[in-house]
């Protein structure tokens, strides 16, 4: 997510209800820019149907709000909610996770046209970030036609349009195996195109979209972060919105994903040289033509391992919400083909049930992501048994990859249990606990793991405050 406003200097931790307030002031100050969000009928959101009105039916402002805490008992790694998260929630206690302000406001200058903008604060450290999250006109082309054109929420995946806003959620946050993979594309700088059709008390809505979104992708294990860039993003949902349950499928392919920092750079400077070396060895006259041929398609391999990160991905969702007096279920799979051996292929799902008691909602979740494919080819870095320092060259980065392949693994599973309990209108208090676990100490999962091995589970204990206004 580009950074609009820059880092609000704060003075520590402690301090860190007076940076919101700072955060807060940055994002009224980018809806005092270009005027923003959402409402009932423009886009589903707890915010805005729980916000009371309190400006001329033609400007709204509301907002919402997370105060979250965090312990987080693993030594060896922090807990993360995106790539995009510069600063875990490490071992011990942290506002880092969850905690967020936003404000967000809806102008109608005509009849079926609206600007929205919706402006984040977040911790950052030692200081607050602010982030614009949607800017965008929307336009009305007929009753059950609009279209919106700029930076628009990440349609990819079930809670999409409430993403952020703790109160939306029964749970004190969506599970992090299944979201945290594409939480960091949180926006789109492009457009949609919303169709919707109702029939009594069902609605069936279309929606076609398609755009740009960037990044900082943080490397834990290397302490610095490579831009990445996710171009051509597009692809179509469907909702089917019935009384009792609302059931949503998406699919979206990326034209191109890629990836540009120091490690890269250096990783690919190394490929190039040994490429190189390959093809000296491989014009040598005394060798047999086999050998030589065998050795052009070995540089070739090796030259073609560069930019090992970029990418081609489709992700594809199907979740369900569905009630039944005091009974909820939600549900939701996943699948994530990066068509880059790299990253791999990816499966998941999660499943949660809660049960109102007055106006609380004990709840359970279990959530789990796992990669599918094969491991990486790396045959074109074997030793050609010719060169000892062209092999030691060879084995280094035979490792290396192996190593980062490792901790592209991404496979995790979380057993979650809490309860809501909603104080009054606008407001709930969530007290939840989880247990995170990859299947091995060699891989990382969703945890901000500076090295491996790792201790392959955490147990985290929340408590947070989620309201709209």
């Amino acid at each position: 997510m580009k950074n609009v406003a820059g880092a609000v200097r704060g003075v520590g931790a402690k301090s860190w209800s007076a940076q919101v307030v700072a955060g807060l002031v940055g994002s009224a100050a980018l809806i005092g820019l270009a005027p923003a969000p959402v409402h009932a009928q423009e886009e589903p959101s707890a915010v805005s149907d729980a916000a009371p009105e309190k400006a001329p039916s033609n400007f709204h402002v509301s907002g919402f709000a997370t105060v979250g805490f965090v312990y987080n008992d693993n030594r060896d790694a922090g807990v993360i909610t995106a790539y995009s998260d510069a600063h875990p929630s490490k071992h011990g206690l942290s506002a880092d996770l969850d905690s967020v302000v936003g404000l967000q406001a809806v102008w109608r200058p005509l009849p079926g046209t609206s600007l929205t903008a919706q402006g984040v604060a977040r911790p950052y450290g030692d200081s607050v970030r602010v982030d614009l999250r949607m800017a965008y006109l929307r336009q009305e082309l007929g009753r059950n036609v609009a279209v919106r054109v700029g930076r628009i929420r990440s349609p990819l995946y079930f809670d999409s349009d409430v993403a952020e806003v703790g109160y939306a959620y029964l749970t004190a946050r969506p599970p992090i195996p299944l979201y945290s993979i594409v939480n960091s594309v949180g926006a789109l700088d492009g457009g949609d195109v919303q169709l919707r059709h109702a029939w009594g008390d069902t609605a069936v809505m279309v929606q076609g979209y398609v755009g740009d979104s960037r990044y900082d992708h943080q490397f834990y294990n290397q302490g610095n972060a490579a831009r990445a860039r996710v171009t051509g993003i597009h692809g179509a949902s469907v909702s089917l919105i019935l009384p009792w349950i609302t059931v949503r499928a998406s699919r979206t392919w990326v034209h191109r994903y890629t990836m540009r920092g120091a490690n890269i750079d250096q990783l690919n400077a190394g490929l190039a040289q040994l490429s190189g070396g390959l093809s000296m060895a491989a014009a040598n006259p005394f060798l047999p033509a086999p050998y030589a041929a065998a050795l052009k398609g070995r540089a070739a391999g090796v030259a073609a391992l560069a930019d090992p990160f970029d990418n081609r991905p489709i992700y594809t969702s199907v979740g369900f919400d569905g009630s039944y007096r005091k009974l909820r279920v939600l549900g939701e799979w996943t699948a994530l083909d990066s068509r880059s051996a790299m990253i791999g292929k990816y499966e998941g799902f999660q499943g949660t049930v809660g049960y109102g008691i007055g106006t609380v909602t004990p709840y359970v979740t279990y959530a789990k992501n796992r990669r599918i494919d094969g491991p990486l080819d790396t045959g074109a870095l074997n030793p050609t048994r010719l060169d000892p320092a062209l092999d030691a060259g060879l084995g280094q980065l035979q490792g290396a990859f192996a190593l980062a392949r490792s901790f592209a693994d991404l496979s995790m599973r979380s057993l979650s249990v809490g309860a809501r309990w909603d104080l009054r209108a606008n407001m709930a208090v969530k007290l939840q606990y989880d247990r995170l676990t990859t299947p091995a100490s060699t891989v990382p999962g969703m945890f901000a793991a500076p090295k491996l091995p790792i201790d392959r589970t955490a147990n985290l204990a929340t408590l947070a405050l989620n309201l709209v206004f």
